[in-house]
C-alpha cells in the first residue's frame, strides 16, 4: 500500500470491510511506544506513505528527529489515539493494563495491535500467562477489547535492518493472529508495509505459537519455512527454552544487553527449532 504524489488518499472502506492490499490507501496510525521496536514502526510505515502520530510516556519533545525523519508527528498519547485506524501498542508488557484508560477511549472500529512480548522476570509473573493462557489473549482482557498480536516475533535488529520488498525469496515473514478477519487483514497489510511478509496465523488463542521460546519467534525464517515452525510449537517447552535463551543472553553479555540480530536468531534456531 502506497499514497500517490498528490499526498493522503481518501478512506473509503467500509467499516465492515478489510483495505485492499493492492492499490493506493492511506491509513492513519497511532504508534504508542517509541523503543526499538515502535521507531523503526513509525519509519517505516511513514516511508510507506501512512499517516503516523507517535508518542511515548515522557511527552512529544522527547522523541528524537530520526524517528520522524519519514514524516511521522511527535503528539501526546492522548492525541496518538484520536481519529486513526489502528494503535500499534509498543510498550513493555507489563505496562498494558496502564494504558487501559487511554485505549478505553479508541473507537471500537480502531484496530489495536499488540507487539509486546511477557518475560517472567521483568514482568513480575502473571499467573493466567504461566498457567498457559496466551500473552495477548491476557492483554485483550486487561483492554477489554479485541487485539492483534504482530511483529512480537522478530528482534528489534532484524526488524531495523532485515526488510525486504515484497517478492524477495528471502523476505522474513511474520505471524499475525486475531479473531477477526478484517482486523487482522489490516494488520497484515501494515506488516507487508513494513517489509516483511505477513502470514495468517489464525486467531489470538493460538498467538501463543509466535511467543518467546517458539521456534518462530526471532528465528527469521521465511513464508515457505514458517508455517513449519507455528505448527511445532510446543506450549509446555516453550517458556522452557524462553528461560534458557534469557540465561544464555545474560551469561554472555550481562542483563539489559541486546546481542546482534545474527547471534539473536542463530541462538534462538538453536534452542528453538
Amino acid at each position: 500500500m502506497t499514497a500517490s504524489a498528490a499526498g493522503p488518499q481518501p478512506r473509503s472502506r467500509r467499516k465492515d470491510q478489510a483495505p485492499e492490499r493492492t492499490g493506493s490507501f492511506t491509513m492513519k496510525i497511532g504508534v504508542l511506544g517509541t523503543g526499538n521496536i515502535g521507531k523503526t514502526l513509525t519509519r517505516r510505515l511513514s516511508e510507506a506513505g501512512h499517516e503516523v502520530k507517535a508518542a511515548n510516556s515522557r511527552g512529544p519533545e522527547t522523541i528524537e528527529a530520526d524517528v520522524l525523519s519519514s514524516g511521522g508527528r511527535a503528539v501526546t498519547a492522548a492525541e496518538a489515539v484520536v481519529d486513526v485506524d489502528a494503535v500499534i501498542l509498543s510498550i513493555p508488557f507489563t505496562r498494558i493494563p496502564q494504558v487501559a484508560p487511554l485505549i478505553a477511549n479508541v473507537l471500537a472500529d480502531t484496530v489495536v495491535i499488540d507487539t509486546s512480548n511477557y518475560f517472567p522476570h521483568r514482568d513480575h509473573g502473571i499467573a493466567a500467562i504461566e498457567a498457559g493462557q496466551a500473552e495477548s489473549v491476557w492483554a485483550a482482557k486487561q483492554l477489554g477489547r479485541p487485539l492483534v498480536k504482530a511483529w512480537n516475533s522478530i528482534g528489534s535488529e532484524s526488524f531495523a535492518h532485515r526488510n525486504k520488498p515484497a517478492g524477495s525469496t528471502d523476505r522474513i515473514s511474520l505471524p499475525v493472529a486475531a479473531d477477526s478477519p478484517r482486523e487482522r487483514d489490516l494488520a497484515m497489510a501494515l506488516v507487508e508495509d513494513t517489509g516483511f511478509d505477513a502470514f495468517d496465523a489464525g486467531p489470538l488463542a493460538q498467538s501463543w505459537r509466535q511467543q518467546p521460546g517458539t521456534p518462530a519467534y526471532c528465528t527469521d525464517l521465511t513464508r515457505q519455512e514458517l508455517p513449519d515452525a507455528l505448527a511445532a510449537a510446543d506450549a509446555a517447552r516453550s517458556p522452557k527454552r524462553r528461560d534458557l535463551m534469557l540465561a544464555v543472553v545474560q551469561e554472555r553479555f550481562g542483563a539489559g544487553t541486546q546481542p546482534d540480530a545474527e547471534y539473536l536468531v542463530r541462538l534462538n534456531r538453536a534452542i528453538s527449532l
